[in-house]
């Protein structure tokens, strides 16, 4: 039974010799250092004149293509950035659309316009039915005065 014991602790140090070997022959995401993030550059500064140059260029084009027919000023976004005005939006149709570009060509300050402007036709307005009396007007007599009792 002596024996029977020396095997048996000989056998489990040797498993555990083993599966102490068995480990991943990667290393883990826990073996390599953290890495530094990538350094971004910031964007260039702007400075608070060319912020209100753009607001100002933003106004100009939004009171002078707001006086096209056809376009309302909930279907249209105007955003400008450096001199450079963006269009987005939707128009009543391509005349409208083309007048609006010109429009913000002609805007003192503009050096280009990027648009995205979709042509949606309205559906043509029908006119109310005419409205019926739903009631007969109701002819009364003046209510008769009451006197007190004496």
């Amino acid at each position: 039974m002596h024996t029977a014991t020396k095997k048996a602790t000989w056998l489990a140090a040797l498993s555990l010799g083993l599966l102490a070997g068995c480990g991943t022959p990667y290393p883990t995401a826990d073996q390599y250092p953290p890495e530094n993030p990538p350094r971004v550059a910031p964007p260039d500064a702007r400075s608070p004149v060319q912020y209100n140059e753009d607001a100002s260029i933003s106004n100009r084009v939004q009171a002078a293509v707001l006086g096209v027919p056809g376009i309302y000023p909930q279907s249209l976004q105007i955003s400008t950035y450096d001199g450079v005005v963006t269009l987005r939006g939707a128009a009543v149709s391509d005349v409208a659309a083309r007048n609006a570009v010109q429009a913000t060509r002609d805007v003192t300050g503009v050096r280009s316009v990027d648009y995205d402007i979709q042509v949606q036709p309205q559906a043509p307005v029908q006119p109310y039915a005419p409205v019926q009396q739903p009631y007969p007007a109701v002819q009364s007599a003046p209510p008769a005065p009451v006197y007190p009792a004496r």
